[in-house]
């Protein structure tokens, strides 16, 4: 195949993606999020001896790996449930992805030290995943 060939066939994956996403109700989904007030006092009450700027640290590495704007780290509450954010992206199943997991898990890894692949299932939610980082008592790398 040629580069241009390669080019309007991903162009055209790229569009046929869009357009599941949006006939599936997916942006509407995600709206849920985007709605709510910060969170911030959420994750001061069940992490009291957590300091803001770890609460935070640890929620833009989870915005960054699935692209979100980084204002919106405050969104997520402990109890969201971290499959249940990748499913709002994607209701139907079996469609490519941008790899938000896999890049979530990247940067966790950097940061803690902590493989997101060896703890992840349906219902782990962000809360026990900030656990588990500060459990891991090692310094974010910067």
């Amino acid at each position: 195949m040629t580069q241009t060939k390669i080019q309007i066939f991903m162009m055209i994956l790229v569009a046929l993606g869009a357009c599941v996403f949006a006939c599936s109700g997916g942006k509407r989904r995600i709206n849920q999020y985007w709605t709510r007030n910060c969170t911030g006092g959420e994750w001061r009450k069940q992490f009291p001896q957590a300091s803001k700027d770890a609460i935070r640290e640890f929620l833009e590495c989870f915005v960054r790996g699935f692209a979100f704007s980084s204002k919106k780290r405050l969104k997520f509450n402990p109890n969201d449930k971290i499959m249940d954010v990748y499913r709002a992206l994607y209701p139907a199943e079996g469609w490519p992805d941008v790899l938000e997991l896999e890049t979530f898990s990247i940067l966790l890894e950097k940061k803690y030290r902590l493989g997101l692949a060896s703890v992840i299932n349906d219902d782990l939610t962000l809360g026990q995943l900030f656990q588990m980082t500060i459990e891991t008592k090692s310094q974010p790398v910067r």
